[in-house]
């Protein structure tokens, strides 16, 4: 599997652009290995940690959880039977017997995911890249400057950015509204757990993923 260097990511995601700026390479996600740019939301972060809360990979629980408004209290009766079960930290469950509030919320948000293109691969790599439609910005770091034009067009017409030798932007890459799904918030979860694997051994992560049914 070919690797993207520090030198190959879109402009502005690398050193010094800023202390919520992340980098997590090697995220599978749809399927695909890429480089991950996202930005932290950091009070998040620190309140996971502190509460002993890692990934939340249930796209089920999550798009469930966005019918609730963040850290407000929502009257559910069904909420609340369902919530019982949950680990502590995802919701606060109202002493009145019928409201929820919704603590959870991501952990970050993608910028941008960028798919390796090795030589002659490139093609290929476009049409990795473009499966992130509606999800974020995507990037294929390429190895060569001179593309095929199959390539170029292709990646014209998935609006997928093509990346250079030495991270010169080839083709911009198209920039799209981001709905916030189950799916999306999926995806950040996934990046989330790679990003806290990289930052410190799993021994020392004080965080396990939550498959909650």
């Amino acid at each position: 599997m070919s690797q993207i260097s520090a030198c190959t990511l879109p402009p502005g995601r690398g050193a010094g652009a800023g202390p919520d700026l992340i980098v997590a390479r090697s995220v599978l996600l749809l399927g695909v290995h890429v480089t991950a740019c996202a930005v932290l939301n950091r009070a998040e972060h620190e309140r996971r940690e502190s509460a002993g809360i890692g990934p939340v990979t249930d796209p089920d629980l999550l798009g469930r959880l966005l019918d609730l408004p963040g850290g407000e209290p929502a009257r559910d009766l069904a909420w609340w039977a369902e919530s019982l079960t949950l680990p502590a930290g995802i919701v606060r469950r109202g002493e009145d017997g019928r409201s929820v509030t919704r603590l959870l919320q991501p952990p970050l948000v993608l910028d941008d995911v960028v798919v390796p293109g090795p030589r002659g691969r490139e093609l290929r790599a476009v049409q990795d890249a473009s499966l992130f439609a509606g999800f974020t910005p995507r990037w294929v770091a390429a190895e060569r400057a001179g593309l095929p034009d199959t390539v170029i067009l292709e990646a014209k017409l998935t609006g997928v950015g093509l990346l250079g030798p030495g991270a010169r932007v080839l083709l911009p890459a198209e920039q799209l509204a981001r709905p916030v799904d189950g799916w999306a918030w999926l995806l950040w979860e996934k990046t989330y757990r790679r990003w806290l694997k990289e930052r410190a051994p799993a021994s020392r992560a004080g965080c396990r993923d939550r498959a909650v049914p």
